[in-house]
């Protein structure tokens, strides 16, 4: 099966910070940029875990909960959005495609219903309340999940934008990084000319 990142790898930018952005520029949101800004830099500053500063972030749900927009809310931003989905990934998609992401899973979901894709790991996060089950599904995170959910003898070909998927990419039969405008280069050999970008983004 092929798998793949999400953000900057079939998406371009990051669908969680353009989700942040859609929600904020909403008349009584706002003001939770604030709190976003706060919980972004004790995160930044290793006080926090990325865990944590998402919950925390995403505080705003329960409002959205409160208000019953939550579907509302999250066709109108799929409707904006989605084109930015890259062009390349349209040409080699498969139903049977496994979309690896830290995205929470309820953000993801509206989008995998328009590609008409089913198998999903992401970040399990109530809709409700954003709490995170587990750890936001980053890094070693998000091949704990994999795993849990697809095991990991099933990815024949893995393609991402970044190192932090190096536990995703080392269970790949071939694995491949997305990089200068959507060249598509072998993981070793690309990460072996660049050492530097092995660097924690």
């Amino acid at each position: 099966m092929n798998v793949y990142d999400f953000d900057e790898t079939i998406f371009t930018g990051d669908s969680e910070d353009r989700f942040f952005d859609f929600m904020f520029k909403k008349k009584g949101y706002r003001h939770y940029k604030i709190n976003f800004k706060i919980f972004d830099n004790l995160y930044k500053a290793h006080i926090i875990t990325k865990t944590k500063a998402r919950e925390h972030q995403y505080s705003f749900l329960k409002k959205i909960d409160k208000e019953g927009k939550l579907d509302e809310y999250l066709t109108a931003y799929w409707d904006h959005v989605m084109q930015y989905m890259k062009p390349w990934y349209d040409d080699v998609k498969k139903d049977d495609d496994i979309i690896a992401s830290g995205t929470p899973r309820f953000l993801l979901v509206p989008a995998m219903e328009r590609l008409g894709l089913t198998n999903l790991v992401a970040t399990e996060m109530d809709c409700r309340t954003g709490k995170i089950d587990g750890y936001f599904a980053v890094g070693q995170y998000k091949i704990v999940n994999f795993e849990n959910q697809f095991g990991l003898d099933c990815i024949d070909n893995f393609y991402s934008d970044a190192y932090t998927d190096h536990f995703v990419a080392d269970h790949a039969k071939h694995a491949y990084v997305l990089h200068d405008d959507d060249q598509i280069s072998d993981w070793n050999e690309y990460f072996d000319a660049h050492p530097e970008k092995k660097k924690k983004r």
